[in-house]
Order: structure tokens, then sequence, then C-alpha cells
């Protein structure tokens, strides 16, 4: 019935899958001639004569459709009607944010009925863009694919390439594999200030910070913002744009006390002082009248007269320039 109603919809050529690994059809775009463009459909029935049921689906499968280079679809078929509905798996894992389901310990992930589509003229143009890796989300993930490939090779003018494309593409995605940013930040971290490469880098993990700064952990952070005895000044900037778009997460993660035995006390300081006046960036607390005393430091009030020109040319790390030791 699910290779019958692909072949009403024109433009497919069906296929059966004679191993079944949780893939029991294949569908070829023909629009008009074969074009190598492959679907992999997992099929699913009932019999009730109503619109589409969720679908509750073993996370082992869902793992292997994630990582798979070929769209996984699900296919949804009322056996009494014929009518059917899809559900594109890679998509809705991203779109939903579906990863912390499929590699955590639960054997089952649900595929709400709410996220299948109907087989019809409407969904048939989109599963072509599928097919095709047009789809908004297909193009996401393959800049993120993309830029996975260059920091693993070091080709910092790649990922200065790439970063506008995915800053575009962005909200598509619900994860992106901050670590391997972390290492290549670390491996060049005597170059990260004011060079082509640190650049590059530096704007990728601002834009990272930004978007999912939920998915840092507080050792990702503390690698970030250490150098030795004293700080990162991309790493405090980072960690200004995580108080700034993530504010309940950073109170959450106790940063001030994670920081409090570092040689420097700016660090822990810093992370006080966002905590103590959360929703007011690092501008506004250097020329705003704010009492910053706090934890035997404070801001010197000359900040106010310099403060904002520094700010504009490094960015959150400037505030710690002007802090000093009370007494």
């Amino acid at each position: 019935m699910a290779a019958a109603t692909f072949e009403r919809l024109g433009g497919w050529i069906v296929r059966n899958q004679e191993e079944d690994v949780g893939i029991d059809m294949e569908a070829e775009l023909s629009d008009p001639d074969p074009s190598a463009n492959f679907l992999k459909c997992q099929i699913k029935s009932f019999n009730g004569k109503s619109a589409a049921r969720a679908v509750r689906l073993k996370n082992d499968f869902l793992k292997y459709a994630y990582e798979c280079r070929l769209p996984v679809i699900l296919v949804q078929v009322e056996t009494q009607t014929g009518n059917g509905w899809f559900c594109w798996l890679q998509g809705c894992i991203e779109v939903e944010g579906l990863q912390r389901s499929i590699y955590g310990e639960a054997t089952h992930t649900t595929i709400a009925a709410d996220w299948l589509s109907p087989l019809d003229r409407i969904g048939n143009e989109q599963l072509k863009t599928i097919a095709r890796g047009i789809h908004p989300v297909a193009r996401a993930t393959q800049l993120r694919d993309l830029i996975r490939f260059a920091l693993e090779t070091h080709d910092h003018e790649l990922v200065a390439a790439a970063n506008g494309l995915l800053n575009r593409y962005r909200k598509e995605l619900s994860y992106f594999p901050v670590h391997l940013v972390v290492e290549e930040v670390l491996s060049i971290s005597g170059r990260i200030w004011g060079t082509l490469e640190g650049n590059a880098l530096s704007e990728l993990l601002y834009m990272l910070a930004r978007s999912f700064g939920d998915h840092f952990t507080r050792e990702q952070i503390r690698r970030i913002v250490l150098r030795e005895d004293t700080y990162s000044r991309t790493g405090i900037n980072v960690l200004g744009i995580l108080y700034d778009e993530f504010p309940d997460r950073m109170k959450d993660m106790l940063l001030g006390e994670f920081f409090s035995d570092h040689y420097d006390q700016r660090i822990s300081y810093f992370c006080n002082l966002r905590e103590k006046y959360r929703g007011i960036p690092v501008f506004g607390l250097m020329t705003g009248d704010y009492d910053c005393a706090l934890d035997g430091h404070d801001v010197d009030p000359s900040v106010k007269d310099r403060g904002a020109d520094r700010w504009a040319n490094r960015g959150d790390c400037a505030i710690l320039d002007y802090v000093f030791q009370v007494g």
C-alpha cells in the first residue's frame, strides 16, 4: 500500500528491501528520469480510519537513521482507507531536538502524530526536496558536516567561509559538536587573538554560544576560559555571551563557585557579577550606575569614562581590565 501511494504521487521508482534492518522500502526520485536520489523508508500501519497516530520507535533504529547519509522516512499507512503520512526522521530529530532522547538511557522515542505530514501532492514536493538534499534542514546539516570536516582537517579558511552560511541556517539545527570546536581552539590557543585562523574560530565559538549555549558543559567552559594562571579573552567573551543568552542555565551551573579556587579571582568575580545583575549586559555594567563591589573586588570608576571604547575593541573581557581587589 505504501508503494502504491508513492507510485500514485508520481516521480518515484519504488523497490522493496530484501534484508530488513528497519528499512522496508526504497524510493528513488525519477522526475522524469532516475536520479540516484533515494529515500529509505520504514513502514508502519494501523487499522482505524483515523488521522495519523503517534509512533514509538526503537532508539537503536533512530540512531541508525540519524547517522545515515541517506534520508530515512517513516511512512505510516491506515489499512482500511489506504491513507498515508510520512516523517523525515533526520529532519524531525533536528527540529524537535531528539538527540538527547535517542542517545540517552531510554530504549524508545515517540514520534508525535503532529510530526507526520500527509502523503499528498504537497507532501510529495517536500519529499523531493529531502531526496535532493535541498530542504533547509538538509542544507543546515550539510554545513554542519562541512565545518566538522574543516575542524578535523584544521582548515580554518574553510571554517571562516562556512561560518556565515551556518549562521544563516543555525535555526534549523538543534545539535552541534561543540567539543570539536573547543579542541581546535585549544590547539591554537596562543594564536586565537588577532590572527586570521583565531578570528575564524572565535567567530564560530561566539555563534555557537548564542545558538547552542545550553550544550556547553562546565568542563568545556573551563577549558575555553582558563589559561594557566590567568584567562583567555576569547573565553571570557564566550562566557559573556552565555550569560546574555542563557542566564537561567548559567545560574544553575554555579560557575562563580566552580572558578573560585583559580589563581585569577577575576574569573569567579565575573561570573558572580553576571549572576548578581542577571539580564544586564557587561556594557551596561561598565557604563551604568551599578554597585559592582563583590567578593573583595570592585570595578574602577574610570571604566565609565574609558570603558566604552575598550569594550568596542575587546568585548566583554574589557571589564576585567578595570577590576581591582578591595582593601
